[in-house]
Formats: structure tokens, sequence, C-alpha cells
């Protein structure tokens, strides 16, 4: 009790001390009351009881977003009984809750149709498509033709899918470049369909529909794959005309597509190769090797030599690959000294010869008559980390027995058995051709009887040789 008084008499004398330093504090008090009344009773008025714009519970969008959400529910109860009308059905749905289909929900049809491909597809996605250009006027997005194309194309109804293209703009739809892009994937499958594509370039004017880079890719792509470069390299330059970049890949296939051409002239080559980096292509390693690997098929040794060269220069190291490449070609067309050297280059760039390298330098020292530095190399391989394989053994075989070192050739198969290196039916061959033409006949009949114990069968080439020397060896084999 003694404390409530105690708090009256301080609420007193601050109310007192308040009062003295400001004498209208009793009056400022009850303003601020009577305005707060008003405010309130302003509130009360346009907010409570007279208010002007009633607000309809049943038609907010959360209302209508859970009427759509059972006419969905109510949609796939019915079509898990049948599929065979889904238009019927999503109509019914949405009419039991007093809302229209939506494009999502037609969207939803279509994807159902390409999936589950009923027996009456095709006709419900014509029935639905009228529907939708006669009866609806919704904007219809741009995905739901896409996937129709592509369902189309999938199943080679391209009549189908280019109809569908041309009438986009009856289904108040704004077409793109993605829906061309679409068709021309499909069209490009196939002869037919590439046939199609100039009509669909033309009807593009039309429809306001401007090309893209993207759409110029995928043509270049399939004037390559069918082996029109020149039409591709023309198609590339109008493109270029046009303002739009280069395409770095483009290119790339274009040099790919004519290096696998095996009629194709290698000076034509080498001038479209020039003529695409005048375009603005920056070719990279893949490209060279290409490059190479056509040179080096050609008999160009010299040429991708050439190549590696302008390859270092535009700034790209050359790998393992590109060095087996020039090296395989540079021996090929006997161009020894220049083998020699780009083998000395590969390793002072710390470069690991792998087992084709070996092969092929070891081919060229045995062609120079070098079978001292061949087999010295070859016997030194495992310590470099390549283990020699039985092509690298082939080889040395060939150059021995050719020589007529047989003492050699008797030590180098000794060597492989100890080694547990099973001879193929290969390297015999090499061995009985070589004793052949030493005059051995004796000697390959003993390699033929060999390869026979050892259930080998003989290669048609080995039989002839020996056969060709010993008519009676003909029925030992097939005995």
């Amino acid at each position: 009790m003694l404390k409530g008084v105690a708090a009256h008499c301080k609420r007193f004398i601050t109310h007192q001390w308040r009062k003295q330093i400001n004498p209208n504090y009793s009056l400022f008090i009850s303003t601020a009351s009577f305005s707060s009344r008003k405010s309130s009773s302003l509130h009360n008025y346009y907010i409570r009881k007279r208010r002007k714009w009633p607000i309809q519970p049943f038609t907010t969008h959360r209302c209508e977003n859970f009427a759509a959400k059972l006419a969905r529910q109510l949609f796939k109860q019915s079509i898990r009984k049948s599929k065979t009308n889904l238009l019927s059905d999503l109509i019914n749905s949405c009419a039991a809750f007093e809302i229209g289909p939506t494009p999502q929900s037609y969207h939803l049809l279509f994807k159902i149709l390409i999936q589950q491909k009923p027996s009456n597809c095709h006709e419900q996605i014509r029935q639905i498509l009228d529907h939708i250009e006669k009866v609806e006027n919704f904007q219809t997005p741009e995905r739901v033709f896409i996937d129709l194309i592509n369902f189309y194309g999938d199943n080679s109804m391209f009549d189908d899918a280019v109809d569908l293209f041309f009438r986009t703009p009856s289904y108040r739809c704004d077409s793109s470049v993605e829906i061309l892009n679409a068709l021309l994937s499909i069209l490009c499958r196939s002869k037919r369909g590439v046939e199609m594509v100039p009509r669909i370039l033309m009807k593009t004017q039309t429809m306001n529909i401007r090309i893209e880079e993207s759409s110029f890719r995928i043509l270049i792509t399939t004037l390559c794959k069918i082996g029109s470069v020149s039409n591709a390299f023309e198609l590339l330059s109008h493109m270029v005309d046009e303002g739009f970049d280069l395409d770095q890949k483009n290119c790339s296939l274009m040099l790919a597509t004519m290096c696998w051409q095996l009629n194709c002239d290698s000076g034509k080559i080498m001038a479209s190769f020039e003529d695409l980096k005048m375009l603005g292509f920056a070719p990279r390693k893949n490209d060279f090797c290409n490059l190479i690997r056509f040179l080096v098929a050609k008999g160009k040794g010299k040429e991708g030599f050439g190549l590696l060269k302008q390859m270092k220069k535009s700034g790209l190291k050359p790998d393992i690959m590109c060095y087996n490449l020039v090296l395989d070609g540079l021996v090929e067309n006997g161009e020894f000294t220049s083998a020699d050297k780009v083998f000395d280059e590969l390793l002072v760039l710390g470069l690991a010869p792998d087992i084709y390298t070996y092969n092929v330098y070891i081919k060229g020292l045995c062609v120079q008559k070098k079978l001292d530095d061949g087999i010295k190399l070859m016997r030194a391989m495992k310590a470099l980390g390549c283990s020699p394989d039985l092509c690298t053994y082939s080889t040395v075989l060939r150059a021995l027995c050719m020589a007529g070192e047989f003492d050699r050739v008797t030590e180098v198969v000794t060597e492989m058995r100890r080694k547990s290196m099973q001879l193929n039916p290969k390297i015999y061959d090499i061995l009985v051709d070589g004793f052949i033409a030493n005059g051995d006949v004796n000697g390959a009949r003993s390699l033929v009887d060999e390869m026979l114990n050892e259930n080998l069968v003989p290669l048609q080439t080995t039989l002839d040789k020996v056969t060709g020397c010993d008519p009676r060896m003909l029925s030992q084999v097939q005995d």
C-alpha cells in the first residue's frame, strides 16, 4: 500500500512540475486526445462501416488456384480409365469448377499424347490444334509447337512438321528462331528433309523470322555431313558477310570433313585452309593434327612437317601425336635427316615418346640399314619407360631377314621367348619369307610345323610360299 501511495505522489509531483514549466500542458494533452479520437473515428468510417469497394472472396487469386488444382485432380482421375478423348476430359474437368483451360493445360495434353502414344494419337493432336485455333483466343506458347515438331521428326512426319510450322501464326504464336531451328534439325536428318529446307528458308521472310548464327550452324553441319563442303564454305562466307561472328566449330568441322574425303586433293584442302584463315579462323591443335594426318596419308610428309612448324609459330604446343604423324610421314618419304631432327626436338621439349614413336623411328633406322642402332634402341626401350611390343620385334626381324643375318634372327626370337612373348602368325610369315628368300626351305618347313604344334593357323601367304617350294607341305597342312 505504501508503494502505491508513493507512486501516486510521484505522478502528482511530476504533473505539477510539468504544469509549472509549460502552462499549456493540459491543453496539449486534451488536444492530442481529441485528435486521436477523431482519427480513429475517420478510420472506422471509411474502413469498417461504409466502405465503397467490397472485396469478393470468391474472385481472389487464391480461389482461382484452388479451383485449377481441383480441376487438375479431376482431369487426372478421368484419364486413368481411358486416354482416347483427352480434349473432352480437359474441358469437362475445367467446366466443373467454372474455369477455362489455360495454354499450360493444352501443353499437358500434348505431352501426354507424345509420351503415351495412344492408338488415336495423331487424330487427337489434330483435334486439339483445331480447337485451339477456332475456339480459344489466348496466345499459344512457342514451346508447344517445338515439342510437336520434334515428335513429328521422330516419327518421320516431315510434311506434318512443315505444315505446323507454317500455321503457327493462326494459333496466335509469335514464332522465333527457336522453332525454326527445331524444324531445321529434324529436316536435316534425311535427304528428303534437306530438299525441303530452301522452301522453309524462303517462308521465314514472310513470317518475320530472322536466321541467326545457330541456324547457320545447323545448315553448315548438315552440308558437311553429306559431303557438300563447297556449299558449306559458301554459306559460311555469306554468314560472315551478313555480320555474324565466324563459328570456329563450323570451320573445324569443314576442315575435318575435307580431310575425311579420300578423293580430295591436298592442294585444294590447303587452299581452303588458307581461305578459312582469311575469314578469321584460328586453327587449334586438333585441326593441325587432322591436316597433318591427311597429308601423311597422301604421301606428303614434308608438307606435314611444314604444318608442324606453322603450328609452333601460331603459339600452339604440339603433342606427341602430332610429332608421331610427322615422323611417320618423313620416314615413309625417306626424309631421314628431317626425321632425326623431329625425334631430337620432341625429346628436347620434354615429350615422352610412346610405343608408336619408337616403332616409327626404329623402322626408319632399319630402312637405313642401321640395324645395330635399331636393335640397341629396341633393347633400351624398357629402361626408357616403354617396353617393345610385337610390332617392334617384327620390324627388327624383317630387317634382319632381309639382310640375311639369321644368327641374329635366332637371337632376337630367343629373346622374345625369354620375355614370354608368343610369336603370332604375322611374325612367322616374316621368318618363313626370310628363310625361303635365303634358300632354306627346310627351315621354313620347320617353322610351319612349329606353328601347327602351337595350334596357330598360318596365314594364307605363308602357306602359298611354303607349298610353292615344297608341294608336300600342302597335304601335311590339310591333315
